[in-house]
């Protein structure tokens, strides 16, 4: 009945952006409490294809969500960057970023207050700022950052044009908006739409459904040991589908072509005088 439930609830979020908001957020408040030792600080599919620089020991656990956010992340130089990532969760994505590309300074966002918390008690002090905000209503001022990070968060947000003026607002003229999701194949075009609507010129557009569905398959059996250590039995079958594992629903829609996985390199267009 419980597993029903919860089902139901995850349908009604994806139906329903009233609703979207609110069954995401308590969702992961009640990851963040299974996780107490720190095992999840990536919550990405992953992605098989350009790999990073030499990883660590400690990454090499991680290494397919890192791949992904290399592949995303490692778009452009960062280099003495000023970089917001939207969307932070536990924080993996930006503490890579900080520690591999090199950037000015990095900052993350999360509408989740545990998460914040384990990211500003988990990273070192040198280590990328954390802060709590709504993606929707950014706590920042205009023209703040040279570039804007979202990767696989904003199929959660109640309102993507909401989202999406915000990520224009705090980028500085000329600075890029990296951008990586998921969608149903018939709701691209209205995607690419919006990003035209909200003022963002196109660099480069790339389906990465293939690189994202083989690193699902390449990392199954690790999320289901995990999944299995952490997760009362109840709830494993709905956090299987939330992890994407092999044959989990997820995993299969993006195999049959009907959910698709695409990469945007978008760049603010130069304000006018």
């Amino acid at each position: 009945m419980r597993k029903n439930l919860l089902h139901r609830l995850f349908h009604l979020a994806s139906a329903f952006p009233v609703i979207r908001r609110f069954v995401w957020k308590a969702w992961y408040k009640y990851v963040a409490k299974l996780d107490n030792d720190g095992q999840i600080i990536f919550m990405n599919y992953g992605f098989v294809g350009s790999a990073p620089a030499r990883l660590k020991k400690s990454d090499l656990r991680d290494r397919f969500c890192i791949q992904f956010y290399h592949h995303i992340a490692g778009a452009i130089s960062l280099n003495g960057k000023d970089v917001l990532e939207i969307g932070s969760g536990r924080g993996g994505g930006s503490s890579y970023i900080m520690r591999y590309l090199s950037p000015k300074s990095m900052t993350g966002v999360d509408f989740s207050r545990e998460a914040v918390d384990f990211c500003k008690n988990h990273y070192s002090a040198n280590g990328p700022s954390f802060h709590f905000g709504d993606a929707e209503s950014l706590p920042f001022e205009d023209c703040k950052f040279d570039v804007v990070i979202n990767v696989e968060s904003s199929h959660c947000y109640g309102d993507m044009a909401a989202f999406l003026k915000e990520s224009f607002r705090v980028l500085r003229p000329n600075g890029y908006f990296l951008f990586a999701d998921f969608r149903y194949r018939e709701d691209i075009d209205d995607l690419r739409s919006q990003l035209v609507k909200c003022g963002f010129e196109f660099v480069k557009e790339e389906d990465i459904t293939g690189n994202v569905l083989k690193s699902m398959e390449m990392d199954s059996k690790r999320k289901l040991r995990l999944i299995e250590k952490k997760v009362p039995r109840l709830l494993q079958n709905t956090f299987q589908s939330f992890a994407g594992t092999k044959g989990s629903p997820i995993f299969e829609s993006f195999r049959d072509g009907s959910r698709v996985y695409f990469n945007f390199i978008l760049k603010k267009r130069q304000l006018k005088n």
